[in-house]
């Protein structure tokens, strides 16, 4: 065996990888809605509403954003990525449009320990992502469910709704910027169904 000759080989290799990977460029994309100054006394509201983080099931929570490709396979992109966490990205996203649309509630991120009693009855909103990702057929799919449950400390926590939705949306532009903009579009309507849900109950 030459090992000179395969030494070299490898070298070769390794070189073509390196060029090949130092031309890709990482891009990271986030949602653009904007942050409206807002200010609210739990006194003024009527009801708590507090918002889990949302759920994403297996690849979707991925930094790398998702295309669904014909044979049902997902594909997760290495240069075009999420700037953070996408759980964490939905929910401020909902936390910031429910309390914007629900104006008589007090709409809180999480479930922090409350021990002023009067806070203790609180409603509860989860996600549960199917679906956060592109197609080949150039639409941006958000599907999913959402369940509503109510708390109190005399009848503990009870399931209140469920809903669940799937929104196809055809693509902005045929690029990832697109994608990302037809999401966050696409994510900012699922919110207002909600907030038009919550706000038909009788507090």
């Amino acid at each position: 065996m030459n090992y000179k000759l395969c030494a070299s080989v490898a070298s070769v290799l390794l070189l073509s990888a390196c060029s090949q990977t130092s031309f890709s460029t990482i891009e990271y994309y986030q949602f653009s809605q904007p942050i409206v100054a807002m200010q609210r006394l739990a006194d003024n509201t009527q009801a708590q509403l507090r918002i889990n983080t949302v759920q994403l099931r297996g690849a979707l929570n991925n930094r790398g954003i998702a295309m669904v490709l014909d044979n049902n396979r997902v594909n997760a992109a290495n240069y075009h990525l999420w700037s953070e966490s996408p759980d964490l990205m939905l929910t401020a996203s909902a936390h910031q449009q429910l309390y914007t649309e629900l104006d008589n509630w007090m709409v809180i991120k999480g479930l922090p320990v409350i021990t002023d009693l009067d806070q203790q009855s609180f409603y509860e909103l989860e996600y549960e992502l199917h679906h956060f990702n592109g197609d080949e057929q150039g639409n941006a799919n958000i599907a999913g469910l959402w369940r509503l449950y109510y708390t109190n400390p005399e009848s503990g926590r009870k399931l209140k709704a469920v809903n669940y939705f799937n929104e196809l949306t055809p693509l902005q532009d045929s690029d990832y910027e697109g994608l990302v903009a037809t999401l966050e579009s696409t994510w900012l309507k699922v919110n207002k169904q909600v907030a038009n849900e919550v706000s038909k109950l009788a507090l």
